[in-house]
């Protein structure tokens, strides 16, 4: 699967006349307290981020707490439980969208700005911007989008468009695609084959293996897989699993990948898995330092491959 848009976490602000509003929201919705000045880069979609202050205080005391639930159902709970009486204010930010973008986005950004008539802002605004007037920020990233996005990952131009959330996500779902081959130039995609060889014929395994990097990794579409026959040599068939990707990134990083997948940590080699692009076969060698043999890229290529399927 290849995700191209998403929502952005929810944020409210909250000012007090008793913290006690904060120690009640706790008990029915687990907190966990953040520094500001990375709070946005630990959550993700579906969480919210909650900016509580006590009145009379200055805005340098804020707290910052994220929850595992809407702003709705939080504000929901307070109003039944009697607890807005102690507050003095509380306001839902505006509303955020990212976009995943390979290539020039200022190519995408022009075009939905033109689109939708967007106004533009700058990141660092945009943390300080409390007056939404009805308008969403859309912000461009070049990381997948299945994970946690930090602020330091996020292009520093961002989009103000004048429209609900819900319809405008709607219209750029239907549209990522579009966009996000706008960025690129509209480069073709490349069309290549992963052949898995197991000498122990652990096909499902391996299959399984294969696809929940690419999901994670989200480097482009699967558009088919299934056992078949290789001939190594005239009259000698040897069992294959193919798998046939469509992908915007090019055939050497798609093979530092899966290197990586064929040595355990030891540098035991696992499975082989060549890659394919009509004919022409990307081998090892493309990809490895100077001096490296194929068993020490795989086993470095493993340590990258893990950092970038548990990122910090």
């Amino acid at each position: 699967m290849l995700s191209l848009v998403r929502g952005g976490t929810r944020e409210i602000f909250l000012k007090l006349k008793d913290w006690g509003v904060i120690d009640s929201v706790a008990v029915k919705f687990p907190l966990v307290e953040k520094k500001h000045e990375d709070a946005w880069d630990s959550s993700s979609e579906g969480q919210t981020l909650i900016f509580a202050t006590m009145k009379g205080r200055s805005l340098g005391e804020i707290r910052v707490f994220l929850a595992d639930s809407s702003p709705g159902e939080i504000l929901a709970f307070m109003l039944n439980e009697g607890l807005c009486d102690k507050l003095e204010k509380a306001s839902v930010l505006p509303r955020t969208i990212l976009f995943r973008v390979s290539g020039d986005y200022s190519e995408v950004m022009e075009q939905m700005k033109q689109d939708f008539d967007a106004k533009v802002g700058k990141i660092p605004l945009f943390l300080r911007w409390t007056d939404s007037g009805g308008r969403v920020a859309v912000m461009f990233t070049r990381n997948n989008l299945n994970r946690p996005i930090a602020i330091k990952d996020l292009f520093p131009d961002v989009l103000y468009i004048q429209m609900p959330y819900e319809q405008l996500l709607r219209n750029l779902r239907s549209r990522a695609m579009s966009y996000f081959n706008e960025a690129r130039g509209h480069a073709d995609w490349r069309s290549l084959e992963i052949r898995v060889y197991d000498m122990w014929e652990r096909y499902p395994l391996q299959a399984k293996r294969l696809r929940l990097v690419l999901d994670e990794l989200e480097i482009g579409l699967v558009l088919g897989e299934g056992r078949g026959k290789d001939f190594a040599h005239i009259l000698m068939p040897v069992p294959v699993y193919r798998f046939h990707l469509a992908t915007f990134l090019e055939p050497e990083r798609i093979k530092e990948i899966l290197m990586g997948m064929e040595y355990s940590a030891s540098g035991k080699r696992l499975v082989d898995l060549d890659l394919f692009e009509g004919k022409k076969k990307t081998g090892w060698g493309a990809i490895a330092e100077k001096d490296e043999d194929r068993e020490r890229a795989g086993v470095r290529l493993r340590k990258q491959l893990m950092e970038d399927l548990l990122p910090s």
